[in-house]
């Protein structure tokens, strides 16, 4: 062979690591293909039923061959980042579709990155969100636009009146 490494028949995978070109694997056998961008929205419509903020989808497909888009979101917490990511998971499974890969979701992670091959997610915390600023990082690609679900606003105990309020003295 040329000039080139000769790399054994079976052992070209192992020899390459990451650095092997990754196909695109299809859904499961007998599961509808779904496109692209329409995994991107159900992804983010996931993710807002519970309670991710500020949802973003950035077309990647441009600059990137390894995913077409990016959800970006914000989770109020530690805790709310691992249960997004954990339904998103779940819900994702049962419409065919497979987690190739998580990182952060275990341990002190301020970020939690879900990749379902063709949309990667990026779950992050306020602080982390600013700090990586992957919108701005991505500002040459376009944005797609999400609609957020209107969200019932639970009362409070002002807006209740001072008699609601377990500890307001009042017997009943």
């Amino acid at each position: 062979m040329g000039g080139g490494r000769d790399v054994p028949p079976g052992r070209w995978l192992s020899w390459w690591g990451s650095r092997a070109p990754r196909a695109r694997p299809t859904n499961h056998p007998g599961v509808e293909t779904i496109e692209s961008k329409d995994l991107a929205f159900s992804i983010a419509r996931i993710i807002d039923e519970k309670q991710a903020d500020d949802i973003a989808i950035l077309d990647v497909s441009g600059p990137l061959v390894i995913a077409d888009y990016f959800v970006v979101a914000s989770a109020r917490n530690q805790r709310h980042a691992r249960a997004l990511a954990s339904d998103l998971i779940r819900a994702m499974k049962q419409e065919g579709r497979l987690c190739r890969h998580t990182a952060g979701a275990e341990g002190g992670s301020n970020w939690v990155l879900l990749d379902f091959d063709d949309v990667v997610v990026h779950l992050f915390q306020a602080e982390a969100r600013s700090f990586y600023d992957l919108e701005s990082l991505w500002a040459d690609v376009p944005r797609v636009e999400f609609v957020h679900t209107a969200r019932e606003v639970a009362p409070t105990w002002e807006s209740l009146g001072d008699s609601s309020y377990p500890d307001s003295g009042d017997s009943v």
